[in-house]
């Protein structure tokens, strides 16, 4: 069994503006596990546990999901948490531009991993790209400079995740275009 999940890659220079957030969210806020930059993704969905040799059903139907969209349109928009900001679990950052698409395109990978027998999600999905977690909830000041940024995001990403002593190591297992 590998730990996987399915989600579409962020730019680098848009890493380095979250990155740029993420230093303005430092001063103010204590007990937060940011995310480094190389670990920042946008999910589309956690698969967990997974056997190897599903790996390469998973691709086809990654494939076949990813040809039916256009390369998505996506821009920063803000930042939040998850519950809330009274008690808080997970520091995010919104995104606005092709979001119908993209509820549609998550909502597609969801219904293709069933076919592979992956269970699905019970909470709805929410576009969002994840910038700290806290174990302990705690009152957060997320009022900072406004940050934008727009990007592509032209391809689907199946990744094998490793948690590690120095933090979670991700490798792409498979490549999907959109549009192709």
């Amino acid at each position: 069994m590998i730990r996987t999940f399915i989600a579409l890659p962020i730019p680098d220079d848009i890493k380095e503006r979250l990155a740029d957030t993420i230093t303005q969210l430092k001063g103010k806020n204590r007990g937060v596990r940011w995310v480094r930059p190389e670990g920042m993704h946008l999910t589309l969905k956690f698969l967990g546990d997974t056997p190897e040799d599903l790996v390469p059903r998973i691709s086809g139907e990654l494939d076949t999901a990813a040809r039916g969209y256009h390369p998505l349109r996506l821009s920063l928009s803000g930042c939040g948490a998850f519950p809330n900001v009274r008690r808080p679990r997970v520091v995010w950052a919104g995104l606005a531009g092709d979001v119908e698409e993209l509820f549609s395109l998550a909502a597609f990978v969801e219904t293709a991993c069933a076919r592979c027998g992956v269970p699905q999600e019970r909470r709805p999905f929410s576009a969002h790209i994840t910038l700290g977690r806290l174990k302990a909830p705690t009152m957060l000041d997320l009022g900072i400079d406004s940050f934008t940024g727009m990007f592509t995001v032209s391809e689907v990403l199946l990744h094998r995740s490793e948690l590690l002593p120095s933090g979670a190591r991700y490798t792409v297992l498979h490549r999907s275009s959109l549009g192709s």
